[in-house]
């Protein structure tokens, strides 16, 4: 990555605090997941968040960046009281995911960057849309993944 614009790295701080946030959630997820099928799908959520996570901090130090570190907790909106109404949450992580990535496809100029954040905009829709299914939403598939007006 070269000398990238100031919103290009501006924007994949603000995706790599997204997964930040998504992972803190998908730690307070395994409180709430009951069905196994559940448990099961928010530990692989963990995994990717985490690969996801560990790609944005070393593209931000490979052009001599301070990756932002997560903080100790974050504000979930509602409180979650069981399984359903978690999954909600995680549906709000996986969204602010989306739009922090497509943000970075907006503005990366670099090749690996870009590639990084497809990886993440497509991985954080369909996470998103499997949640929705779970929990009976409809529509479940956002009609534009990581536009922050839908």
């Amino acid at each position: 990555m070269s000398d990238p614009a100031p919103e290009a790295v501006e924007a994949l701080r603000s995706a790599l605090q997204a997964e930040h946030a998504a992972l803190w959630t998908c730690g307070l997820a395994t409180a709430f997941a009951g069905a196994e099928r559940v448990s099961s799908a928010v530990h692989e959520a963990t995994a990717q968040h985490e690969r996801l996570r560990d790609g944005a901090e070393q593209a931000l130090r490979r052009i001599g960046q301070t990756p932002p570190a997560a903080r100790p907790a974050y504000d979930v909106g509602s409180r979650p009281e069981d399984e359903n109404s978690m999954i909600r949450v995680l549906i709000t992580a996986e969204t602010d995911c989306q739009v922090g990535w497509r943000s970075v496809l907006d503005t990366a100029g670099d090749r690996g960057v870009r590639e990084l954040a497809l990886d993440g905009l497509t991985t954080a829709a369909t996470r998103a849309t499997r949640w929705r299914i779970t929990v009976g939403e409809r529509p479940a598939a956002a009609p534009l993944p990581g536009d922050p007006r839908s």
